[in-house]
């Protein structure tokens, strides 16, 4: 292992090394529940849920003072064309249809997972909800990744409601993302305006976790006797030699002897992990996620070795004590070419074929009932204005929509999608979408299905937060 390698792997176990934490191997016991997981996707960028899913625009409305009408018009530059038989032929030629809650709707072509699980009644569409208020995205993501509105636009040291909601159920929560994100954040003991990661387990480089455990005669036997002259051979059985040897001989009330300590524990720690994952080979198509040229490769590299991570880390769910993990898509700010920007990534994590379907279609190899056990959040730090630019694009705005997916949810849409009295400022520039729901209120009812009264743990009280009238999110699990 290359001496970089080896510092940045260390200082990534050095997230776990509270092994309070860790949970004993379930497998070993025969029990392969997923307990009650909660898995964030933060689409970074302001995604445009309305491009997603849209009003049907039927050959034979020629109403021009109809909503449908009125959308497609505000959005014709999207498309690239202006004439009423054009914009109706765009609908007909990039989007399916599916009825939700009882009304019919427009779905992206390209998300066909998507609508298979909405068609199933295992997405909810929570439509108009808002965190921040204002369109900077730095200070969006602070705010409703900390889930306080009053978040101060600089502090990045606060805690995450994903961390704080692990550490409340002595679990940890796991950051697949490249860098560990701040709603991971665990609370300080003594200082709200600190964070503690002791409940942090970066996993984005899952099969790399741990230090290498060299065997020479596993070498041998695979046929490949130059490993062991290798600086990965080298580095490895001298670190495990120097330190084992070092160990006895370093008393306990030394200065030195917190390294030998995160030796061992990091070494531990990857060993259970790695036997695991020797076990569980990674499937041919969510490999293929990460293969160029092959039909399935996902536009996001970063996003496809996520979707692995997750997979890894389900696998493992047990030793890692996971209750919640952490994803995120970046490059959702669409001001321009709003097409081109977006609806790969939109096909990415909901395609077929693509990022979650393969997660959980292959996660069935597993036998642990993840996807079953788990609740997806899709969501971004804040939306996009009702009506297009010049450039083929549209320009922050603060309501937005977002889902919240899997077996144990009550699908459907809650709240207006399309209400008439936007009608009005779907013909003028710089409005946004109406934030009705607090999406506080949505993270919170999403935590109290994992554990009653989390909700209120993490959040605190959200008495004075609003929720759209006739929306009643209580309903929104079995």
């Amino acid at each position: 292992m290359k001496r970089r390698d080896f510092i940045k792997l260390s200082a990534n176990a050095a997230l776990v090394l509270a092994f309070a934490g860790l949970g004993s191997p379930l497998y070993a016991e025969g029990n392969v529940t997923t307990p009650k997981t909660v898995v964030n996707l933060m689409l970074d960028g302001g995604p445009d849920f309305r491009h997603l899913i849209v009003p049907v625009y039927a050959l034979n409305n020629n109403d021009n003072n109809s909503y449908a009408a009125k959308f497609w018009n505000a959005r014709a530059s999207l498309w690239r064309v202006s004439s009423t038989d054009d914009l109706k032929q765009a609908y007909s030629d990039n989007y399916d249809e599916v009825i939700i809650s009882g009304e019919k709707y427009g779905i992206l072509k390209k998300c066909a997972w998507l609508k298979d699980e909405i068609t199933a009644g295992n997405v909810a569409i929570i439509n108009n909800v808002i965190a921040s208020t204002d369109r900077n995205h730095h200070h969006s993501q602070i705010v409703i990744e900390s889930g306080d509105m009053n978040a101060d636009v600089y502090n990045l040291d606060v805690s995450g409601w994903a961390g704080r909601a692990a550490k409340s159920l002595s679990a940890n929560v796991l950051s697949l993302s490249a860098s560990v994100r701040l709603v991971c954040n665990g609370p300080h003991s003594t200082d709200v305006r600190k964070h503690d990661n002791s409940c942090v387990i970066s996993n984005y480089y899952s099969r790399d976790t741990g230090l290498v455990n060299y065997d020479t005669q596993a070498d041998l036997d695979e046929g490949n006797p130059q490993y062991k002259w290798s600086e990965e051979g080298i580095m490895s059985r001298s670190l495990s030699s120097y330190y084992s040897a070092k160990e006895p001989h370093v008393p306990t009330t030394s200065i030195f002897r917190k390294p030998i300590e995160h030796e061992i524990k990091v070494r531990n720690f990857g060993i259970p992990l790695e036997e695991r994952l020797n076990e569980t080979p990674i499937p041919a198509s969510i490999a293929s996620l990460r293969e160029r040229d092959h039909p399935n490769e996902l536009d996001s590299s970063t996003f496809a070795h996520q979707i692995q991570a997750l997979y890894d880390s389900y696998a493992t769910q047990d030793i890692l004590n996971m209750r919640l993990a952490s994803l995120d898509y970046t490059g959702w700010d669409s001001h321009k070419n709003l097409r081109t920007q977006i609806e790969p990534k939109f096909e990415d994590i909901f395609g077929r074929d693509r990022g979650l379907e393969s997660l959980f279609t292959e996660s069935t190899l597993l036998k642990n009932d993840c996807y079953e056990n788990s609740v997806v959040i899709v969501s971004g730090e804040f939306g996009r204005q009702l009506k297009s630019n010049g450039d083929h694009g549209n320009d922050h705005g603060r309501g937005n929509s977002m889902l919240v997916i899997g077996k144990g949810v009550n699908g459907g849409m809650y709240g207006d999608p399309f209400p008439e009295y936007e009608k009005e400022f779907l013909e003028v520039d710089n409005k946004d979408i109406e934030g009705k729901t607090s999406l506080f209120k949505v993270y919170a009812e999403v935590l109290n299905w994992q554990k009653n009264g989390l909700g209120t743990t993490v959040f605190g009280d959200l008495s004075s937060h609003d929720v759209e009238n006739g929306v009643e999110l209580g309903s929104m699990f079995s």
